[in-house]
């Protein structure tokens, strides 16, 4: 969706190279425990996207209808709704740090989810259902188990067994499972630089990105598991039972053969596009959330610490709730094992310009995706905002990928109303 706070009607104006930053909007609460920052009910936020997808699934047979409302109704939502600027002081960040309760909208998402991708196989497996139906439930189901990742993520970023556990074993349905290592030792590391095969380049499109992305993360995970075994663990060669790869891939292989013998063939092939979906919207994530940006390198080699300005942020805070503040990625980087409820945000970081839900999807339009992001980048680079008239250019064209993308789904969801089932 277009910023609402910028005016369309500049054209007659010279364009400038570069426009002054906003003025400071990050800012600390007054009061000692501020429900926008104690209260753990918007992080549940996720479930009733569940329980409205069953719903819509399970009694009106309209399973289309509930991604018209993740990829319509959320960037309306983050368009409407004010953003989230307010940042914890360190007195509350200490406080929230120690609140267990936070933890428990993480573990029941990922229960939720589980039970809900084993429900969408079972109903997909039990009666033959036609094309638009069978891919609409599949559809949304990946799209759970995508953002799944996201609480994955979450829980195996922190120091406890039992996160690390349950978020590493998450991914094993994605099939994806050696993001756990290379996302930690290697992304974090390599992050906003050439090495790093997670970090989208300035004019490479998602497209060109993906094949790197996937097929580079293997590959680094496989390197960064052999130099753990041979130079920590003291092992004589990789091809060792520690080797987590090993256990990984041969995991890529069991897992499927599972679900074949409980939902038969057909469940299996179910299975392997939903794997493929989710981390086809993972990358997704991954692209705009680094695309364009550099640390500098100041030896051969060697580049400048992590920083705030390493990452696409966004403050939009109805998607900031559904992925538990995953878009206050700058403090993430820097600070890689703050949970969630304490990550803040920076005016000096730059932004996207809506929530994820919609960026991501801006990602999968090349031509959409530079209109609007290759002028925010460039402004950034030289240390201010895009002028007016790249604004206005820019939300021309969010406003034309918003259309199509809300005609899209609306269309989908409209004949699913109209049809017989």
């Amino acid at each position: 969706m277009p910023n609402k706070e910028v005016d369309t009607n500049l054209t007659s104006k010279p364009v400038d190279t570069v426009h002054e930053p906003e003025k400071k909007r990050a800012f600390h609460s007054k009061q000692e425990k501020p429900a926008a920052l104690f209260s753990t009910l918007p992080y549940y936020s996720i479930l009733g996207l569940y329980f409205l997808a069953y719903i819509l699934i399970e009694k009106y047979h309209q399973p289309w209808s509930a991604g018209f409302i993740v990829f319509v109704l959320l960037p309306i939502c983050d368009y409407v709704f004010s953003e989230d600027w307010l940042n914890p002081n360190s007195t509350q960040t200490k406080k929230l740090d120690d609140d267990v309760l936070f933890k428990i909208p993480l573990y029941l998402t990922v229960i939720v989810d589980w039970c809900f991708y084993f429900w969408a196989l079972n109903h997909l497996c039990a009666q033959p259902f036609d094309l638009y139906y069978c891919g609409g439930v599949l559809f949304i189901t990946g799209i759970f188990l995508a953002t799944n990742i996201v609480v994955a993520h979450e829980l195996f970023h922190k120091h406890d067994f039992l996160g690390r556990f349950v978020g590493g074993f998450t991914l094993v349905r994605t099939l994806y499972t050696h993001f756990f290592i290379e996302h930690q030792y290697g992304h974090h590391r390599n992050v906003a630089t050439p090495e790093d095969p997670a970090t989208s380049r300035y004019g490479e499109s998602f497209y060109a990105y993906l094949p790197r992305a996937v097929f580079g993360s293997y590959a680094s995970a496989w390197e960064i598991e052999k130099k753990r075994l041979i130079n920590i663990e003291e092992c004589s060669t990789h091809w060792h039972p520690k080797n987590r790869m090993i256990w990984y891939t041969l995991g890529y292989f069991i897992y499927p053969a599972i679900i074949c013998k409980y939902f038969g063939f057909y469940g299996m092939i179910l299975s392997l596009y939903l794997a493929f979906q989710a981390v086809l919207f993972l990358e997704g994530i991954d692209y705009i959330e680094h695309y364009g940006l550099e640390r500098k390198e100041i030896a051969p080699g060697e580049y400048e610490k992590v920083n705030i300005k390493h990452s696409w942020n966004a403050p939009h805070r109805i998607t900031n709730y559904i992925l538990f503040k995953l878009q206050r990625h700058s403090d993430h980087h820097e600070n890689g094992y703050k949970p969630y409820q304490t990550l803040a945000t920076y005016d000096e970081s730059p932004m996207l310009p809506n929530g994820y839900a919609y960026c991501i999807m801006m990602g999968f339009f090349p031509h959409f995706w530079f209109k609007v992001m290759d002028p925010c980048l460039m402004a950034y680079r030289k240390g201010g905002v895009p002028t007016p008239e790249q604004q206005a250019e820019a939300n021309k064209h969010m406003l034309i990928l918003f259309t199509l993308v809300s005609t899209v789904f609306g269309a989908l969801s409209l004949i699913g109303y109209i049809r017989p089932y």
